[in-house]
């Protein structure tokens, strides 16, 4: 059958204000729909009509960007697709903090700005260049005794100890603009480094305090911005999706020099 033949790593785009998990069930539905010679719509399916799909790096609703899926045999491959740095474009606004750590929490504490110039900025974020330690948010999906911290926040349940910090690398940081309390600045890094938590140290370094309010990420592994297929029926086809797969398929299988 078709949705058996169907396998590979390839990305998407995915736009704020979804899950990791839409995305992945949107392309899944589109490509059904597709091999079973359907209109392509929100139709219900038995189990064994989808296609076999998974993501991998997932992407908070607030961020957008590259967002890496594996079909078929290639779900147990996005390992080594995604070997590699990762790359975002962060939005931050400098003065407020929120307990999310995000603009999607409420405010906590509010600091003075006035003292903020582009190039205390820039100095402060050179700082986090290279191996740095940071402690995960409250509002991630770490787990803690099993449960995920954002459940415990929800909650409203206190932690049975104190989150553990965690070493992260930040391969590159580099500010893009600073005006008006905002900035933007492009951060490379590696796995497990939390960009909201970049933001509310760095604010906390320079005397005030800061949260994120938007989140690109414009790299993952192999896969870039260029790369990535829209979410919308006319993009997501069998045929823009082999092609997607074969690019990558090409530079996977290359031999080691």
């Amino acid at each position: 059958m078709l949705r058996n033949s169907l396998h590979g790593v390839f990305s998407v785009y995915k736009p704020k204000g979804w899950y990791s998990r839409e995305a992945t069930n949107y392309v899944q539905h589109a490509l059904s729909n597709e091999i079973l010679g359907r209109e392509k719509s929100n139709t219900r399916f038995k189990r064994k009509e989808l296609i076999k799909i998974g993501h991998g790096g997932t992407l908070d609703p607030i961020a957008e960007g590259v967002l890496v899926l594996g079909i078929g045999n290639g779900c147990k491959e996005l390992t080594k697709y995604l070997e590699g740095s990762k790359e975002y474009i962060v939005t931050a606004r400098l003065g407020q903090a929120t307990d999310t750590y995000d603009v999607d929490g409420k405010i906590v504490k509010e600091g003075r700005t006035d003292h903020l110039t582009w190039s205390l900025v820039k100095e402060t974020l050179s700082t986090f260049k290279g191996q740095i330690t940071q402690v995960p948010p409250i509002y991630s999906a770490l787990k803690m005794n099993g449960k995920r911290l954002y459940d415990y926040a929800r909650e409203n349940i206190p932690l049975p100890e104190e989150i553990k910090p965690r070493v992260a690398f930040v391969k590159d940081i580099e500010l893009l603009n600073y005006e008006n309390d905002t900035c933007v600045f492009r951060v490379e890094c590696g796995g497990g480094t939390y960009m909201r938590s970049i933001v509310h140290d760095m604010a906390i370094a320079m005397g005030t305090f800061g949260h994120m309010t938007a989140l690109k990420r414009t790299k993952q592994g192999l896969f870039t911005l260029d790369d990535t297929l829209p979410l919308d029926w006319e993009s997501i086809s069998l045929a823009n999706v082999k092609s997607k797969i074969e690019e990558k398929q090409q530079i996977v299988n290359l031999p080691k020099p």
